[in-house]
């Protein structure tokens, strides 16, 4: 392998994060990769650099400041570090970076010599977005007033705003995963910012004929009907409300179903939490004297290999999102050939186009979403262009390999001239 004399340094507290295949991508390339996160990463080719937390919150501090803190005890210390491999001979050329922690905020004072390339992940819209979208759900579950709750979540999310404008100001260049995430920063920045997904492994992530996957001593294969739902946290961002809504119905029509579950039922997800505990508690409790629960299956989290087997034995998979960041898990649905139903919701829309590689449904129709799903399992093979359609769609724009990493590459290079 040749050797590269450029220095990159990623800088993500959980690293790698977003950078798992670009950061090993580029160590294969001959580029000398350092990495700063708050936590002890190890790869070979990589030589990892922790910093340790200086300082704490304070107590009775305003409130819109709580969070804008937080990051400056984060920047500070990620400084103090960087500060520290200065002293010691080094000095990258370009800085990669996630600034949604407050990390790389100081950096460029250290290093004014970097291009800094930063990670725009989600900038937070104060109307028409995810915190006025689901106003029942506020009402009756979170048991807020809409307007006091909504008028709350504008301050807060202004102030959350405030250290992504200045880092996305003092950047070079701004990487962004889709136009509909691009579409919320301000305009005056938006012409700055390249549209590159992260990238979906579809040498993996593929469909699969022969697939099974035991549960509970039954083994499934894709002669089941399956309806897969995965959220990270089972939380009303990801519709579990309304998914939850749907059951009962599914179930009465088919069944002969089973549901697979992915994701944790002990933390709160996205937004507010609940006064009254667990979403999954919450909202599982209301159907399940409706249904025959032998027919649930809440997995959990689950090894990489499980879950793309769940993926390739889908007959059909949910997807709904309130108007936020698009999951990784339809984007690895529609790559291993699974027909996606999913919310006509701006991320989603971007993607999914109705019954050409996918299907779409009002968020909110639990009852309309019922009659989807019964229409495909029914007549689960008059789907079958769909899927093939969807993985296209993914293999065309998304593939890690192909589009996404030679893309990444082209800019990193583009920033290192």
């Amino acid at each position: 392998m040749k050797k590269n004399n450029k220095k990159i340094l990623f800088v993500h507290q959980n690293f790698p994060g977003q950078y798992k295949h670009i950061s090993v991508k580029l160590v294969n390339l001959g580029y000398e990769v350092h990495t700063l996160s708050i936590k002890e990463y190890s790869h070979e080719g990589m030589s990892n650099h922790s910093y340790n937390l200086i300082g704490q919150s304070s107590e009775n501090i305003n409130q819109w400041s709580i969070e804008f803190e937080t990051k400056m005890i984060r920047a500070e210390s990620a400084a103090r570090k960087a500060l520290d491999l200065k002293e010691n001979g080094f000095f990258p050329d370009l800085i990669i970076g996630h600034p949604g922690w407050g990390e790389t905020f100081f950096l460029k004072e250290v290093w004014p010599e970097a291009k800094i390339l930063s990670y725009v992940e989600f900038y937070y819209k104060t109307t028409d977005c995810d915190i006025d979208f689901d106003k029942d759900f506020i009402e009756k579950t979170l048991m807020k007033n809409f307007d006091e709750f909504h008028l709350y979540n504008k301050l807060k999310l202004t102030a959350r705003n405030s250290p992504f404008l200045s880092s996305y100001t003092t950047s070079d260049y701004l990487v962004c995963p889709t136009e509909y995430q691009k579409s919320l920063v301000p305009k005056i920045l938006r012409s700055a910012i390249n549209v590159i997904h992260d990238g979906i492994d579809t040498n993996i992530l593929k469909p699969n004929d022969d697939v099974s996957i035991t549960i509970n001593n039954k083994k499934f294969t894709k002669k089941d009907k399956i309806v897969t739902y995965v959220s990270r946290s089972l939380d009303p961002y990801r519709g579990f409300h309304i998914f939850m809504e749907s059951i009962p119905e599914i179930l009465k029509e088919n069944p002969d179903t089973y549901i697979f579950i992915v994701g944790s039922k002990d933390t709160h997800g996205y937004g507010a939490p609940s006064p009254d505990g667990i979403f999954k508690d919450i909202f599982y409790s209301k159907i399940k004297k409706e249904i025959d629960e032998s027919k649930i299956f809440f997995l959990d989290f689950l090894e990489y290999s499980s879950y793309i087997k769940v993926l390739q034995i889908s007959s059909l998979h949910m997807y709904l999102t309130y108007p936020f960041v698009l999951s990784w898990s339809m984007l690895e649905a529609m790559s291993c050939g699974a027909l996606v139903l999913a919310s006509d919701t701006k991320p989603v829309t971007e993607v999914i186009k109705n019954n050409y590689n996918g299907l779409l449904v009002d968020f909110f129709d639990s009852n309309i979403i019922a009659k989807k799903i019964t229409k495909v399992l029914k007549n689960k093979d008059k789907f079958n262009e769909i899927r093939l359609n969807a993985r296209k769609t993914i293999i065309d724009k998304y593939d890690l390999e192909k589009v996404c990493l030679p893309a990444h590459l082209n800019l990193i290079k583009k920033a290192l001239k």
